[in-house]
């Protein structure tokens, strides 16, 4: 009867054993920082429509800039990106800030020195934002030389999907190169 009262004493509750799970802190962190991140965000941009147009537009410029730089002239008038075959509107969600915001989020949820999370959101938003405008230029040269339907399911669904494997990508970049870099394994 001792043994038995006494295993049951030993054994913490449920939940007490689901939040000391670093992968449960992890998770939780995550989705707290999404929400502030993501509140922070929306305020900040839907009261400056200036700020908010702005990073529009320079997405477009570089993106412009970019497929000028291959051989056909593009030009751009605010988010508006044209050339010939090519008609791309520059829109809030075309910018990447949603995938930043994402990858910001599970950096500072990740349990990790602040000063390697600092080098993970200096390191990862650059990087992020070059990614993206890959895609973009990507997209105005299969919308130049492609069929509409190519355009439409790389735009829709192929990158989609393939920047949810960027961010995890860089996120995982981040870990190996400053979380982990000097860690030695046996």
């Amino acid at each position: 009867m001792q043994n038995k009262k006494r295993s049951s004493l030993n054994q913490a509750p449920f939940w007490r054993k689901l939040y000391n799970s670093p992968a449960f802190r992890f998770v939780l962190g995550f989705i707290l920082y999404l929400v502030i991140l993501g509140f922070s965000y929306s305020q900040l941009f839907s009261r400056s429509e200036k700020l908010r147009n702005g990073f529009t537009n320079l997405t477009a410029q570089v993106v412009g800039t970019c497929y000028s730089l291959t051989g056909s002239k593009a030009s751009v008038a605010g988010s508006l990106i044209t050339a010939p075959g090519v008609s791309i509107s520059v829109i809030e969600e075309c910018t990447g800030a949603y995938e930043m915001i994402i990858f910001a989020g599970a950096v500072l949820a990740f349990p990790a020195r602040r000063l390697k999370k600092l080098w993970g959101i200096l390191f990862g938003l650059p990087l992020l934002f070059i990614i993206n405008i890959i895609r973009m230029w990507l997209l105005a040269f299969v919308q130049a030389h492609g069929s509409h339907q190519l355009f439409e399911f790389m735009h829709v669904y192929f990158w989609q999907a393939t920047l949810i494997l960027m961010i995890l990508g860089v996120f995982i970049l981040w870990i190996k190169l400053f979380v982990y870099r000097n860690v030695q394994t046996v």
